[in-house]
């Protein structure tokens, strides 16, 4: 009776990659949408940082020839056909990939 309720779901994200954070800014009605957006751009800029500086720590391809059926050489996941070689995904050139993937989200307009 007269009181509005605002349900957040996971889904909402995808508004944030949008032009306006619709659906967050709902959730937080004191914020206002170009702070939301920050907020959500800064995150992305720091998950990215954290992906490339894991992908650049030594000993990280052995870590990933442990999940079975990932790398090359390994057991094979039932359905699963392609298997990715770790040696190429580490190391400096996945940083480069990664920051190039980086530069292509901020640099593209929406």
């Amino acid at each position: 009776p007269g009181s509005h309720i605002v349900c957040c779901s996971p889904c909402s994200a995808s508004c944030l990659c949008g032009s306006a954070p619709c659906l967050l800014s709902g959730c937080c009605p004191s914020t206002y949408n170009s702070t939301v957006t920050r907020l959500a751009f800064s995150f992305f800029l720091l998950l990215g940082t954290v992906v490339s500086i894991i992908m650049i720590l030594p000993g990280m391809e052995t870590q990933l020839k442990k999940i079975p059926g990932f790398c090359e050489g390994g057991s094979s996941i039932p359905g699963v056909h392609g298997k990715v070689n770790c040696e190429i995904i580490v190391g400096y050139k996945s940083v480069y990939r990664m920051c190039f993937a980086m530069a292509c989200f901020y640099l593209i307009p929406m």
